[in-house]
């Protein structure tokens, strides 16, 4: 046998083991799971855009510009709008408040918009992604939620995808659902509460003669 045909039945040999050998071989692959959204639970919405992660929720926000009311009749909501404006409402990150868009149909119907204004508090920024640990207010946010009861909502810029992996493990981390949507958004930012024949859907509890008329 000369020494091409050995080196030939060496190499061979060679591929014959290595096929073997990782055909037995075991592999351990990490494979996302997605949670199912409990059922009942509430979406916390955390953006994360111009580099930095911020939550806006919101409930508490529109629960105090609300408060005390059921039903306004439509002719009432700018008056409505002035009052509840008085009281400023704010969070860590965002200032609150509600407009109304005017606008009657053709024989005089209400075709107006009441809206959640939202606007960034001067100089107040988010979490960036050196500030993305368990000290920070992202983290706070997090520990005072329930899994259980509420998920995670991201929204998402082409600058700050980082920054939401980084977000979002930690949120899955603490055990909860998450989601995102891709978005560019500016601020003000408008979020519309009712319109038109809606307006009707709003009375004043004092109207009804319930409860006390806030301070």
């Amino acid at each position: 046998m000369d020494i091409l045909s050995c080196l030939v039945g060496v190499m061979l040999f060679l591929v014959i083991y290595t096929v073997l050998e990782l055909g037995s071989a075991s592999y351990e692959a990490r494979v996302p799971v997605v949670r199912a959204i409990p059922s009942g639970s509430y979406p916390v919405v955390v953006l994360a855009e111009e580099g930095t992660v911020r939550a806006v929720d919101v409930r508490g926000p529109m629960g105090r510009l609300l408060s005390g009311v059921e039903i306004v009749p439509a002719r009432d909501v700018p008056l409505f709008v002035e009052q509840a404006n008085a009281r400023p409402v704010s969070d860590g990150w965002f200032d609150y408040s509600l407009s109304f868009d005017e606008r009657f149909a053709q024989f005089g119907d209400p075709l107006g918009t009441l809206s959640l204004e939202i606007v960034e508090r001067p100089g107040v920024v988010g979490d960036s992604l050196h500030q993305l640990d368990r000290s920070s207010r992202y983290a706070a946010l997090l520990a005072d939620l329930d899994p259980d009861e509420h998920w995670i909502a991201f929204e998402v810029d082409s600058a700050s995808v980082v920054e939401f992996r980084r977000a979002r493990d930690m949120a899955i981390a603490d055990g909860f659902t998450v989601q995102w949507t891709p978005i560019e958004i500016e601020f003000p930012f408008t979020h519309r509460i009712a319109g038109g024949s809606e307006m009707d859907l709003l009375r004043s509890k004092d109207d009804q003669g319930d409860g006390e008329p806030d301070a």
